[in-house]
């Protein structure tokens, strides 16, 4: 599944997502959830059954770029800004 609950106000999409994806591991389902939502990561403590893995992005001559390997975890890096300046939707003073 991907994005589960996109478009919906934060608060209901984090719970219903919770909801969802406790249901399916009760359910005996297997499979795999993207999101951007870090908050979904903590279902791992929760559940152990639950694992996240991360895409990393990298920059280069000042470009994102990303490997396409999974690495364990919650990702720890951020891209928005970037993506944002690069738009010309911010300044870099923002």
């Amino acid at each position: 599944m991907d994005e589960i609950f996109k478009g919906t106000n934060s608060l209901d999409r984090h719970t219903g997502a919770k909801i969802l994806i406790k249901k399916l591991i009760q359910n005996g389902a297997v499979g795999l959830v993207s999101t951007h939502d870090l908050e979904l990561g903590e279902l791992a403590v929760e559940l152990p059954v639950v694992k996240n893995y991360h895409f990393q992005e990298y920059f280069k001559n000042n470009q994102l770029e990303f490997d396409y390997r999974l690495h364990p975890g919650v990702s720890t890096t951020r891209n928005a800004l970037y993506l944002m300046k690069a738009a010309g939707v911010i300044d870099g003073g923002e």
